[in-house]
């Protein structure tokens, strides 16, 4: 397989819809609300590989470096104005990710939906950036 930030970026949208339809499944349960903020999480992981293999032709090798490539593309002005509100984002999502795919921290519902809304606006930018 031949990743390219086109893949990448579908690949995001994906995870972010599949979160935003087990919101609609959870209800409140914490379970529930920890798979759904993995997958917002895989959704930002996937969009900031996109604009890293469009910028840099390559991607992070390590999810701890993600935050690290999104700073430098903002600092490059590789990225939309006002894109930098959204490194605590990058940042946030990669301390949380062991947490929420091996059950190591519990997330709320409210955590969950506000997960998946900072996603969905971290994605709009990401679209935007591309072109595409």
């Amino acid at each position: 397989m031949n990743d390219t930030f086109e893949r990448a970026y579908a690949e995001a949208e994906g995870w972010l819809a599949s979160a935003k339809h087990g919101l609609v499944e959870a209800e409140d349960e914490e379970a529930r609300a920890n798979v759904c903020c993995a997958q917002a999480i895989h959704a930002i992981i996937r969009a900031n590989d996109a604009l890293s293999l469009k910028f840099l032709s390559h991607k992070p090798t390590r999810h701890d470096d993600a935050a690290v490539v999104f700073a430098k593309l903002d600092k490059d002005g590789k990225l939309p104005e006002g894109a930098a509100r959204f490194g605590n984002l990058v940042a946030d999502a990669m301390r949380d990710k062991s947490g929420a795919d091996y059950g190591k921290s519990s997330f709320s519902f409210e955590r969950a939906q506000e997960y998946a809304e900072k996603t969905e606006e971290f994605l709009a930018m990401v679209k935007s950036a591309l072109n595409i």
